[in-house]
């Protein structure tokens, strides 16, 4: 396998160092550029496998380089990965909007860097994997059509709440894409005001409640992107409104399916938070999810509960091969949890001061992910 080439561009030295000299330790080769005109001629000159690239920078600012990467033909295709100290909305869909596959926040772990990097790498290198020659056409480089393989539906319910359905849905839709380079489509069915927009930053003058208010029929996907925010490559997100809305504007459920079909079939996975509270709207989606993610933290009250949800789920139209119990430790460790059903995951709680935690976190999400795939 060949070593991989990647264009650090950024005007801060330490954060230069740190960069590269992980990128060394992984295997990669690494060049960097202390500002964007100089970035400009190591990416001509190198022509890297990927950039990372900062947005504040002098005599020109990210944007500006990401612009002009793009407009070169001869390096228009490198992969280009935002780290940055800016985390506003308005950064994050301009950096999208000119071409970034991906877009990182400072301050970060070199571990999650180097994932990110993993996963466009592996993203793009798909791509190309897709080109076949055609040597009965003078030899020339085609790209054969791949039907997308269908996604999945997969929800996150707890009849508990506080017991971080949300958390876990962000988290698992995040790995998916980086991890795996699968398309998500994270939507927030925890109405009526949600907690995906205000995690993520997102706004929300677009929301969940006027997409399904559609009729069945409308939905397709040129609507639904309309309604979808990217919160980075492969993953979008349609959030609740973060204020009240009449009752009457609320939807009734029946262009849910529809909705998530139409996703699917375009290879999406889609993820569902669906809160704690049990509608028409959320047995509707319990029903056609091909796995539910049933969440307690393992205190005794949640674990009770979610006992009761799983007991009376025949009852809803569910089938017990759809429902994964899993443990989120989000109040701290627990050492005995009583459930009726083992749980499929267990996702620790960790802080910074304890590394082994952090890693057995990681292996809990890293067990979602794998299960779902």
């Amino acid at each position: 396998m060949d070593q991989k080439k990647v264009l650090v561009i950024d005007d801060e030295f330490p954060v230069r160092y740190l960069v590269e000299h992980q990128l060394k330790r992984n295997g990669y080769e690494a060049i960097s550029a202390k500002d964007g005109p100089s970035g400009i001629q190591a990416a001509q000159a190198h022509k890297p496998d990927l950039i990372v690239l900062d947005i504040m920078m002098p005599k020109m600012n990210g944007f500006e380089v990401c612009q002009e990467i793009r407009n070169d033909p001869a390096i228009a295709a490198t992969p280009v990965i935002f780290l940055t100290a800016c985390m506003t909305r308005k950064h994050k869909l301009r950096a999208f909007e000119i071409g970034a596959d991906d877009y990182l926040i400072k301050p970060f772990q070199p571990d999650e860097l180097l994932a990110h990097i993993t996963a466009v790498l592996r993203r793009t290198g798909e791509i190309d994997e897709k080109k076949v020659i055609d040597s009965t056409n003078g030899g020339t480089t085609q790209t054969t059509p791949q039907p997308p393989q269908k996604g999945k539906v997969i929800s996150f319910f707890s009849p508990k709440g506080g017991v971080g359905t949300t958390t876990l849905a962000i988290q698992l839709s995040e790995a998916m894409v980086i991890r795996e380079g699968r398309p998500v489509l994270l939507i927030d069915l925890d109405l009526p005001l949600g907690g995906i927009a205000p995690m993520l930053n997102l706004y929300s003058q677009r929301h969940i409640i006027d997409l399904l208010n559609h009729r069945p029929d409308e939905i397709a996907i040129p609507l639904i992107e309309q309604f979808a925010q990217k919160h980075r490559n492969n993953l979008l997100v349609i959030p609740t409104p973060t204020k009240l809305v009449r009752s009457g504007k609320m939807p009734s459920g029946e262009s849910l399916v529809p909705l998530m079909q139409r996703m699917t079939s375009a290879g999406y996975q889609v993820v569902l938070d669906l809160g704690s509270t049990l509608s028409n709207l959320t047995v509707e989606a319990l029903r056609n999810s091909d796995m539910i993610y049933a969440v307690t933290s393992g205190q005794p009250v949640a674990n009770k509960l979610l006992n009761a949800f799983m007991e009376s789920a025949p009852q809803l139209g569910l089938q017990p091969r759809q429902l994964l119990p899993v443990i989120n430790e989000l109040h701290g460790a627990v050492d005995k949890v009583d459930l009726n059903r083992v749980p499929i995951a267990k996702i620790p709680h960790a802080d910074e001061r304890s590394r082994t935690r952090m890693w057995l976190r990681d292996q809990g999400m890293g067990k979602l992910v794998s299960v779902t795939l």
